[in-house]
């Protein structure tokens, strides 16, 4: 993905109204390449959400997210990846879910 393209989707993302939700997740690959990683969201919005990871992905990756307290599961798309304070990387993921979705997880 061109990385104009990137930013155009991160900007619109920024755009829209986040709540800032603490939810345990894990975060893979579909065809399993790397290992899960347990994580934590930092905000949710009506396209995505935001989380922190140790390692760092490479924007357009495909990733499958898992709230494993009530085992809701979607496939996205890593839209940005920066590297925070804490060495960490934040995350800005894409996910096909309707905003009715993100109610079942709280």
């Amino acid at each position: 993905m061109p990385v104009r393209e990137v930013s155009r989707v991160h900007d619109r993302a920024r755009s829209e109204r986040r709540i800032p939700q603490r939810l345990a997740a894990e975060l893979s690959r579909p065809d399993e390449s790397v290992p899960k990683e347990m994580t934590f969201t930092e905000n949710v919005s009506p396209r995505g959400l935001r989380l922190t990871t140790m390692q760092r992905w490479q924007p357009g990756t495909r990733v499958v997210l898992t709230f494993p307290q009530n085992g809701i599961r979607s496939e996205g798309r890593i839209v940005y990846c920066q590297r925070v304070e804490s060495g960490n990387f934040a995350l800005g993921l894409e996910l096909p879910w309707q905003v009715q979705r993100w109610q079942m997880l709280w």
